[in-house]
């Protein structure tokens, strides 16, 4: 019986692949170190071994196919094992690693080499099972992130991110790690596509490349990230690395296509950076989601009225539209929009908000006769408002879609709530979104260094109208003197941060949005409110410039300073608990202190002799403590013998940068809420390794902001 042609096909195909196959044994030497069971699901397959050609010829490239789908692999891993067991010279190099992500059930993956005459060919051919989403992924073992030499046999790397990189996209993520394994170590890394450049995030860490290097110098922080955007036809995506300020190197090149035509989402959504994707993947707002989101709002126990307060002064007739269609664009429909008109200059202004008003009764509009400037305009539009909350909206900026509705979804869970406050981002004059804050919860100690309540902001109204409303004179920072005055007279508890990104601040010439330092005197205002709300409490705190606008709130110390007990653990490395204890001995302002150190069978005759003189010396204290080294064993052990009020743990390799770093801790550990205070840790050679502790971070808890160089952190936090 004849089959028909599809299966005819299939099994054509069949017969050919076993042929190579039978051809391949002849030519070439393989073996598979992983998977040991090729049966195993998995969604994704690691794939490593080595191959190599019997005849000495050079093989370029390995992949692995699955149908019509083709996964490049990474060619040329030192193999010292084949070098030793075959004693063939150029063996050096074959070893190949492949990820290769696979669809849920059976399909047939079948690996290909290419030597320099650029035909693959088929060496093997096996059975494999794609788990569901359901199933747990197996740990994969180190030592299968093998490194690969690329174009540049000094570093060694592997991508981790993409695995597929056939697809035609426009934002483009790699994540990875490379380090060099002669030579000075890799300190920055960027990528190339034709003559635009995309810095990398280099100097994460990575603990399973430094267990696989053997702790190598630069393994343990090789990891690096970034996003590039690729232009429309096919482009080569180069890699490179360099140490210090020396030259570029490559280590990385692969063929990339991006777009020719536009991609299924709203380009004006593009930006570059990691945040198109965020946005991709968390904040699309589609039509089930309305439809579900509107179906909602029609069984909300309560439907408070939100009066968006609006004051406006000769602003830009087309930023001004869309402020305004974004509140008429709001599904939570029960809103008032109260603008008002600080005497505008240009005609055009009150004309529109007349055309606006005409069409929409929730618009309600005002002008003012003479120009007041934002806290009076603001104060009229306050006097305006009907509803139960304020909302806060400034003339060029934009409400996303749903933030209303998340504020009357908050209101209807918790009706004591007082002040509510979101997540922001920036937008361009193309409608581009960046500059993401995503906010923490309710920090009354960051409202004194910045006002992260901003924007979007809603209040109690009857609370706004009780503190008096926007102070004339804090023009700038009238917002955040606002809230400061609001929290004088509610419980935390009445403060809820919706973590949502429901305000998009424009970004055009001369606006804060720009840059935080784009209006000086409202620098001014916002230090001389913080300053007035510590006054208004009772703290003893001292307002100060910090890092561009934002400021910095220095806690005064007692007259009478409490002692201190600082407990340092060491075991011989004399020169790094020298330069450690130099430093605080030469760079500690606040003197009342005393310095436990916890030798751990120290053999070293310098290190011996070292801690001989430490004796000696006025404030400290050395005990011996035998057995094997045990970090929390030493500590619980210098706890017992201190005599001070504070404990201040301290590694013997870190040195004192500042002469206020004691006095510093001290002044926050003193106040009554706090129990715990940290400091910021930098490598000698600039990036921060240690900046806070984050839970689930690389398992149970993990560094924060660690490879950042220069940086004050996370929106100065």
């Amino acid at each position: 019986m004849k089959l028909p042609s599809f299966f005819a096909d299939a099994a054509e195909r069949g017969r050919a692949i076993d042929e190579q196959i039978a051809k391949a044994k002849k030519r070439y030497s393989w073996w598979f170190s992983h998977p040991l069971d090729w049966q195993q699901p998995v969604r994704t397959l690691h794939i490593t071994g080595w191959c190599l050609n019997k005849n000495g010829k050079e093989i370029r490239d390995i992949r692995a196919r699955i149908g019509r789908h083709t996964f490049p692999g990474n060619y040329g891993i030192r193999r010292k094992d084949v070098v030793a067991s075959l004693g063939i010279t150029n063996a050096g190099r074959v070893g190949f690693a492949i990820a290769v992500p696979l669809p849920s059930g059976k399909s047939q993956i079948i690996m290909e080499v290419q030597e320099t005459d650029g035909v693959w060919r088929a060496i093997a051919i096996n059975n494999v099972f794609g788990a569901s989403e359901r199933d747990s992924e197996a740990p994969i073992d180190p030592k299968y992130f093998v490194p690969n030499p690329g174009a540049n046999p000094r570093i060694e790397f592997w991508i981790d991110q993409p695995s597929v990189w056939s697809r035609k996209v426009r934002h483009l993520r790699v994540s990875g790690w490379c380090l060099a394994v002669s030579g000075a170590e890799v300190t920055e890394v960027r990528a190339r596509v034709r003559h635009k450049v995309f810095p990398a995030r280099f100097g994460t860490v990575r603990p399973d490349i430094g267990l696989l290097f053997d702790n190598m110098p630069g393994a343990l922080r090789s990891g690096f990230s970034l996003a590039a955007i690729i232009p429309p036809g096919r482009s080569q995506f180069i890699i490179e690395g360099r140490s210090g300020n020396g030259p570029w190197e490559t280590f990385f090149i692969h063929p990339v296509c991006g777009p020719i035509f536009k991609e299924q989402f709203d380009e004006t959504q593009e930006m570059v950076g990691d945040y198109p994707f965020w946005i991709q993947r968390y904040d699309r707002l589609r039509r089930d989601d309305v439809r579900r989101i509107r179906k909602q709002i029609t069984q909300f126990r309560e439907s408070p009225l939100i009066s968006v307060l609006l004051p406006v002064y000769n602003s830009n007739l087309k930023w001004l539209r869309r402020t305004i269609e974004s509140v008429q664009n709001q599904l939570y429909p029960r809103w008032q929009l109260c603008i008002v008109d600080d005497a505008s200059t240009s005609r055009n202004v009150w004309q529109l908000l007349q055309k606006y008003a005409r069409r929409d009764l929730r618009i309600k509009i005002m002008r003012r006769a003479q120009n007041g400037h934002i806290s009076a305009a603001s104060n009229d539009s306050l006097s305006m408002a009907e509803g139960e909350f304020v909302a806060l909206l400034d003339h060029d900026d934009v409400l996303a879609p749903t933030a209303l509705y998340f504020v009357a979804l908050a209101l209807n869970e918790n009706r004591e709530l007082q002040l509510l406050y979101s997540d922001e981002d920036k937008l361009d004059t193309k409608n581009r979104r960046s500059d993401p804050y995503f906010k923490s919860d309710w920090n009354p100690e960051l409202l004194l260094a910045q006002n992260f309540v901003s924007h979007l902001g809603v209040y109690r109204t009857d609370l706004v109208r009780r503190v008096g409303g926007f102070r004339v004179g804090f023009e700038g920072s009238q917002d955040h003197d606002l809230t400061l005055r609001c929290i004088e007279q509610i419980q935390p508890e009445q403060i809820k941060h919706l973590p949502h990104v429901l305000y998009h601040w424009r970004i055009t010439d001369g606006s804060t949005a720009s840059h935080v330092t784009a209006k000086p005197y409202a620098q001014k205002a916002a230090r001389s409110a913080v300053q007035e709300h510590l006054d208004r409490t009772g703290i003893k705190v001292t307002v100060v410039p910090h890092y561009g606008a934002y400021l910095r709130a220095k806690y005064a110390l007692p007259a009478e300073r409490p002692l201190v007990s600082i407990i340092v653990p060491t075991r011989d490395r004399a020169s790094f608990l020298q330069k450690c204890l130099e430093s605080i001995f030469e760079k500690t302002d606040y003197r009342n202190y005393e310095l436990i150190v916890l030798d751990n069978e120290s053999r070293e005759t310098e290190t011996v002799e070292l801690l001989k003189a430490l004796e000696k010396r006025e404030r400290v204290r050395v005990e011996r403590i035998d057995g094997p080294f045990n970090y929390s064993r030493l500590n619980n052990r210098g706890v017992e013998l201190a005599r001070g009020s504070f404990i201040a743990l301290l590694n013997n390799d870190v040195e004192v940068l500042d002469h206020d770093w004691l006095s510093e801790l001290v002044s926050r550990a003193l106040r009554p809420e706090i129990g715990l205070v940290g400091a910021r840790l930098w490598y000698p050679n600039g990036p921060i390794q240690h900046g806070g502790v984050i839970l689930g971070a690389g398992g149970i808890a993990g560094h924060a902001h660690v490879g950042i160089r220069h940086e004050p952190g996370y929106f100065a936090r």
